[in-house]
Parts: structure tokens; C-alpha cells; sequence
């Protein structure tokens, strides 16, 4: 099982590989979140959503260039049949919560060595449902105290700033530059 703790541009993020069922089934045990709550994806670049995705070169130059971090819902057949056709052996239980899905872009080094390694991450925030995100790394070992360095792997060990506001999280109108925001900070 790998399970990877992240820092991103907003908090730590609790991340596995998308190829790893069971590992996702600990991120929703380890944190006591519900099924009904899908979990994010993060992938190496904007070229991957351009291939994967049906956004639209002028979409992806909006997103290269949004000023705030930014959580982008779309459609990704890739994503879909992956957890559609699972089977026994892979078996994402709640595959039903992603209608579209939403994706986090690689903006670190040491992300992009995770996602070169692992291939695109699923990921959520390194946090018990309803407690308050992780910034620090002894807030890290304060929550995951029994499961870090044994079950999960902190990649780039940094403090990061907690003042910083959760990402906006939107979707494009078809294939315009209309946005619709599900939350805006």
C-alpha cells in the first residue's frame, strides 16, 4: 500500500495512486470521511489534462495563468473507466460520487517526482474529517502519530503557511471561459 503525505500550495494532503484500491479505502478509514465525499486527483501538468480531459487549449491558459490555487472539475474518461471497470481486486466503492472529477495540477518538485514515480495521485487534505487542516509537521504527528514512517511516507518534510485560503473550486461552462465556482476565497 502506498500512502504518501504532500505538502501543497493550500495545507498537507493525505495522497495515493490511483491504481491502489486499498490504499484509497485507508485514506477514507484513516481520516473517518464519508463515502459520499469524492477525493481530488492531482496530476504532473496542464499537457495531462489537455490529453486526458475535454478541456480546451484556451480553458488550460486560463488555469496556467489563475492567480490563486485552484481545484478544476471535468469530465476524464480515463479516470471514469478506471474506477467503472474495477474489479474485485480493485474496488473503489463509492465510484459512483464522481460524475466529474476534480483535479489539482503538480506546481512543486517534489510533487512532480512523486507523480513521475506513482503516476496521478488521488488526494485530500492530511486532516480528520472536521478537524482543521495540517500546516506543520507537528500537527502532521500529532494526527497520524501511530501511521507516519510505518503506513505513510511525509514527502518533502516543510512547515507551510496556514494563513493561505482553500483553493476555488470551479468548473468551466461547456467549453467557454465561463466559470461556475463551487466555493471562491
Amino acid at each position: 500500500m502506498n500512502l504518501y503525505i504532500i505538502p501543497t500550495d493550500t495545507c498537507y494532503w493525505l495522497a495515493c495512486p490511483i491504481w491502489d484500491s486499498d490504499a484509497y479505502a485507508e485514506i477514507y478509514k484513516i481520516k473517518n470521511r464519508g463515502y459520499d465525499k469524492p477525493l481530488a486527483i492531482i496530476v504532473p501538468d496542464f499537457e495531462w489534462l489537455f490529453e486526458n480531459t475535454p478541456l480546451t487549449e484556451e480553458q488550460l491558459n486560463f488555469l496556467s495563468e489563475y492567480n490563486r490555487p485552484f481545484t478544476i472539475l471535468t469530465d476524464c474518461q480515463r479516470i471514469s473507466m478506471l474506477l467503472e471497470y474495477s474489479d474485485d481486486e480493485m474496488d473503489y466503492e463509492n465510484k459512483d460520487q464522481y460524475k466529474q472529477i476534480a483535479f489539482r495540477v503538480a506546481h512543486t518538485d517534489s510533487q512532480d517526482e512523486i507523480l513521475e514515480q506513482e503516476g496521478p495521485l488521488f488526494l485530500t487534505s492530511a486532516n480528520i474529517s472536521g478537524k482543521p487542516e495540517n500546516y506543520t509537521l507537528a500537527d502532521l504527528k500529532n494526527t497520524f502519530w501511530n501511521k507516519l514512517n510505518k503506513d505513510i511516507e511525509i514527502i518533502d518534510e516543510v512547515d507551510l503557511d496556514n494563513n493561505i485560503a482553500p483553493s476555488d473550486i470551479f468548473s468551466f461552462v461547456w467549453d467557454t471561459l465561463e466559470v461556475n465556482y463551487l466555493r471562491k476565497n
